[in-house]
């Protein structure tokens, strides 16, 4: 992916060696079940946020055993033995481990409860420090403009425009509600440049994770290729730059080293999906993809490219079975030979997506299928060439990529989102190849085209999931100062939480049928889940 980063600019590597420059290496050892670990699925409240039962309950997914963490045990072995483990994954049920000498399966003979051992990066590489950023120039600002207008979007109106962005925001949807959860190498400038301020402000930052150096959280670091891509969603200064879904909540995972290029990078992303599950995120987009290797022993062929060996794009495609829209880039190497898609591009339930120019036309660069499998990829078309985003200096500059086109395409479907809450990530995806350009006759360089979002004020074309019925309504939602909870067929006598998005306890009380009204007076505005005996309903606060 490196090879592949947009021409941003050159890094200032400042640091020592890791462990002082002794060679490690790095495997993915996988476990043979799950058996003696004390998760049960009848208790998913132990790793699942009330957020994620609520994005479960809604699209009537049940939890089950790819949802159980990784026995704690096994890991508590490893390191007993004198392994680190850095990162983990449920749904591949195993873990990333260090260590300073090679090993194989031999040396894992001790332990009956390990399947495979397979070397992911025998890289040695120093920590870097922030990059440097004085690169960039200041867009003109437009004095008061009239919302929605195209002075409103000022940079970003070009995209906005092509996708028909301007009627769904104008309309109210502009991702409020909904969390992003964003995979890249480094956010810096995102903490203290201007554009990004009102995320801020408002506390929709929710959460940041490292999975690249695991003890770290700081993701405000490094390559600034993450901060470009953000920009894109989340920058609102109107008259400077209005992103796609400028009022979403994100999730900000540093999962690329932009160091090296090696498998262990993939289980970094699948580590990261997973917490966005376990947080309830609904949109991951990820402007990174996976296909040739500083080792070329890693690398793969056309013939991988069928969304079930590389394993990015197994842990991408349970994602979608957890009911999250995974968005991602094609790929820039649309005149590689072989030209290819890289992975997970290649899952069919991931929303691809492709690079256009400011006319529609394809990107030369942009990547594209069929899949091993004959599956049609692109899905859909987004601007990438001359794409105007933030650098961390809080400047702007003129870039190409899908990695721009990507978060302009998971912002849209953000907004999608909430306008359509009760459709599963698999109707949305549906809907927008059917506002497609080319809709009525798709192509491997482009897909479906590029799709008219205007068509969502209108009814969607695939609507085929409805809310999940609940035994209790709450009543007014959205609602200000009181609400009331009408119990439909619920015992007389139930135990009450009320959690904000982040899984934090507001409220906890016994209720019954005479008293079930909530003062919500002094509560902030935004999203909630109201917890009864199991079952999970949202609450949208307003002001």
């Amino acid at each position: 992916m490196k090879r592949r980063f947009l021409a941003f600019a050159l890094f200032l590597l400042i640091g020592g060696a890791m462990l002082h420059g002794q060679q490690m290496y790095k495997y993915w050892v996988a476990f043979t079940d799950k058996e003696g670990t004390p998760f049960r699925i009848d208790r998913p409240e132990r790793f699942l946020s009330p957020r994620a039962l609520e994005r479960r309950q809604r699209f009537g997914i049940a939890v089950d055993s790819l949802d159980l963490p990784v026995n704690p045990s096994y890991i508590a072995s490893l390191r007993q033995a004198g392994f680190t483990v850095q990162n983990r994954s449920k749904w591949l049920n195993g873990v990333v481990v260090f260590s300073l000498g090679k090993v194989d399966m031999d040396d894992f003979a001790p332990f009956p409860f390990v399947d495979t051992v397979i070397l992911c990066d025998n890289s040695s590489v120093s920590l870097p420090d922030t990059e440097v950023s004085n690169y960039g120039y200041e867009l003109p600002r437009f004095r008061s403009p009239e919302p929605f207008s195209e002075e409103y979007y000022a940079g970003a109106r070009v995209q906005i425009r092509q996708l028909g962005g301007r009627a769904l925001h104008a309309a109210g949807f502009q991702g409020q509600g909904v969390v992003i959860g964003v995979c890249d190498c480094g956010f810096p400038g995102v903490d203290t440049t201007a554009i990004f301020a009102p995320m801020r402000s408002e506390g929709r930052i929710l959460a940041t994770r490292d999975f690249v150096w695991a003890n770290e959280n700081n993701v405000f670091t490094m390559h600034s290729h993450g901060t470009h891509v953000l920009s894109t969603m989340a920058a609102f200064v109107p008259g400077l730059y209005v992103g796609t879904a400028p009022k979403a909540s994100y999730v900000l995972c540093r999962t690329e080293n932009p160091l090296t290029e090696t498998p262990l990078e993939e289980y970094n992303w699948v580590a990261a999906a997973e917490y966005l599950d376990s947080l309830g995120a609904d949109v991951i987009s990820t402007s990174l993809g996976y296909f040739n290797y500083d080792d070329s022993a890693f690398s793969y062929t056309l013939a991988d490219l069928d969304g079930a060996t590389a394993p990015i794009s197994r842990g991408a495609a349970v994602a979608t079975t957890r009911g999250l829209l995974v968005v991602n880039s094609a790929g820039n190497d649309g005149e590689a030979i072989p030209q290819h898609l890289n992975v997970p591009a290649d899952v069919p339930q991931v929303l691809t997506v492709g690079a256009v120019d400011s006319t529609g036309l394809r990107a030369r660069f942009s990547a594209h299928g069929p899949t091993a499998t004959a599956h049609c990829k692109p899905d859909v078309m987004a601007l990438g060439e001359r794409v105007l985003s933030a650098s961390p200096d809080g400047l702007f500059r003129y870039t190409n990529g899908t990695s721009l086109a990507c978060p302009i395409m998971a912002g849209m479907m953000a907004c999608l989102m909430q306008r359509f809450p009760a459709l599963t990530p698999g109707n949305l995806c549906d809907s927008v190849r059917a506002w497609g350009s080319l809709a009525d006759s798709p192509s491997d360089e482009m897909g479906y085209g590029l799709p008219d979002f205007s068509r969502a004020l209108r009814t969607p074309v695939a609507i085929n999931a409805m809310p999940v019925k609940l035994p209790f309504r709450l009543s007014p939602n959205p609602a200000k100062g009181w609400v009331t909870l009408l119990l439909d067929g619920m015992p007389d006598g139930c135990n009450m939480v009320v959690t904000d998005m982040m899984g934090r306890t507001v409220l906890s009380r016994h209720i019954n049928q005479a008293e079930t009204r909530i003062c919500i007076d002094s509560w902030p505005a935004g999203t909630y889940f109201v917890h009864v005996d199991g079952n999970v309903a949202k609450l949208i606060v307003g002001r």
